[in-house]
């Protein structure tokens, strides 16, 4: 191609894709409203040491694990049987720790069960950092550590 005729159609081709970058759109930018100072507060609280706990659309679930095996109770109040409940913990080191647990059935609206939890031996309890909640193959997350506020 020669140069004359290249510059001709690049300018063309920029022409062209500088009409077609353009459009008439409004503008959507969000209203320049300032946000509020998040409200903040310092409190003396304590972690409580082998007892875990959750809350969440109507799952309430506890698990201790302290001079004893370990136990997780559940209280369903979701509106819906659930499937059954187990717990894994995550150790600090990132391995996957599944917990046996003594019943494998689901749980009812309304009911509570009380389960104990198996490790194997060689888990402690320094060594987990997370439990998490299944309920039959879904996974519901995982429980905080209980805190204490202390006033």
């Amino acid at each position: 191609m020669r140069p004359r005729t290249l510059l001709v159609a690049l300018s063309l081709a920029a022409l062209t894709l500088g009409a077609a970058c353009t459009s008439d759109a409004t503008d959507t930018t969000a209203s320049s409203v300032s946000p509020s100072a998040l409200p903040t507060s310092d409190v003396n609280a304590t972690i409580v040491p082998g007892e875990w706990t959750y809350d969440y659309l109507g799952v309430k679930a506890t698990f201790e694990w302290k001079d004893g095996p370990p136990i997780l109770i559940v209280k369903n109040a979701s509106g819906a049987e659930v499937g059954p409940p187990s717990v894994y913990a995550v150790t600090q080191d990132q391995r996957h720790v599944d917990g046996k647990m003594d019943l494998d059935e689901p749980l009812a609206d309304g009911a509570t069960g009380t389960y104990t939890v198996r490790f194997p031996a060689d888990l402690t309890r320094e060594d987990v950092g997370l439990i998490v909640l299944m309920l039959g193959d879904v996974n519901w997350g995982a429980l905080s550590p209980k805190v204490v506020v202390e006033k």
